[in-house]
Parts: C-alpha cells; structure tokens; sequence
C-alpha cells in the first residue's frame, strides 16, 4: 500500500486505486508479515497498482516466492466499480501472529497513502498494528 515502497521496487507502477477483495480476512501471520486468509463473512481493503512484467519479477524477489515464503494468487477484486484480477502475495502459514517491529511503519506508512476507509482499517488492521 505504501507508495513510496511500490515507487521503489516497481519503479514502472501505476497506483489505480482501493480495491476491495471479498472472502477474505487480513492477517499477520506468525512470520510477522501481512496476508490473506480465506473468510467468507470479510472483505480485505488495500490499493490496487498496474505493474509491468519486470516489475512482477522484481516484486516475486521481494516477496519471497522463490523460496515459498509469499505464493501468487489471481483473485477478483472491486476497484473503481469494476470487477478486476489482481495478483495477490499469500503466505502458505494462516495462523495468527504478531508483526515484526521494522514492518509497524512500514504498514502505517502505506495506511497514510492508502486512505482505506477508517471503520475497515479499526476493525481489521488496528488487531496487529498500532497506529
């Protein structure tokens, strides 16, 4: 989410806008990183960015896919009014954890660029994040 990160790992980015992805729920898993775990009843907010091919690479090496850490996934997301396919990281680990100390500003940075709605960002982020 945060801008300034996206800018500098995928420096060909476009930032389109919030998207929504339903049937999910955000998590810190016991690695200390954000991800998604299925959940009917929730939705995830986040931004939604267009990439380029190389950005993608450059992006699965920050993530970790090569050694299994993140996974791809294709999911259907709302942004815009429109129904789109985004690539979203998963981490394989689902259970609940707390996040690493360097990663606190780093999501509280993307929050600030992200102006997901506030009631969303309570209920779900706040749980992991302090602001």
């Amino acid at each position: 989410m945060c801008t300034a990160q996206m800018v500098k790992r995928c420096p060909q980015s476009r930032k389109i806008g919030v998207a929504c992805l339903a049937g999910y729920r955000w998590i810190i898993s016991t690695r200390g990183y954000a991800s998604v775990v299925l959940s009917p009843a929730d939705e995830v907010q986040g931004v939604l960015f267009e990439i380029s091919e190389s950005d993608e690479d450059a992006l699965d090496g920050f993530e970790g896919v090569p050694t299994g850490l993140y996974v791809k996934k294709s999911l259907a997301v709302h942004c815009c009014g429109k129904k789109k396919f985004a690539l979203v990281y998963v981490d394989p680990i689902t259970a609940e954890g707390t996040p690493k100390k360097e990663y606190i500003h780093r999501i509280n940075a993307g929050l600030a660029d992200a102006h997901l709605n506030e009631g969303y960002v309570t209920r779900y982020i706040r749980k992991f994040i302090r602001a």
